[in-house]
């Protein structure tokens, strides 16, 4: 099995019903392929950790990167895995611009903090470790 995990910026901003519309297509074709992960989005950016066979996460990951609605996508990550950290998750997501302080205690740093995917290309690790604690924060 393989994870990938990206960051990218979408060419326009989404608005809700863009999001809940890439959020049930994603739902849908993730389950068929057997694809689990999460996706965070947060002023017009992406990051994403998506997880399964690696043939599938590998043909996902370029369908991702022809994908005209987003540009400057930066791989963080390309690791093999043994278990699946979002399992239970055919498409987790958390549209971080609608959260208050409140809801993301622990994380009021974050909301300060840069969420381009330059900023990634910079800082990996914590991509993956936001990705993971959203996915506490929603169970």
């Amino acid at each position: 099995m393989l994870s990938i995990v990206y960051a990218s910026s979408a060419v326009r901003l989404f608005n809700r019903a863009e999001l809940i519309e890439l959020l049930e297509a994603s739902h849908k074709a993730n389950q068929e392929h057997g694809i689990t992960g999460m996706l965070l989005y947060r002023g017009g950016n992406f990051i994403q950790v998506i997880e399964g066979e690696n043939e599938a996460v590998i043909q996902l990951y370029e369908n991702i990167k022809a994908d005209p609605r987003h540009n400057n996508i930066i791989l963080l990550s390309q690791d093999p895995i043994l278990e699946r950290q979002f399992a239970d998750w055919s498409m987790g997501f958390r549209n971080i611009d609608q959260m208050t302080r409140q809801e993301l205690e622990g994380f009021s740093e974050f909301l300060e903090d840069d969420f381009s995917p330059g900023y990634f290309r910079e800082h990996p690790t914590r991509a993956y470790i936001l990705l993971l604690s959203f996915k506490k924060t929603m169970r």
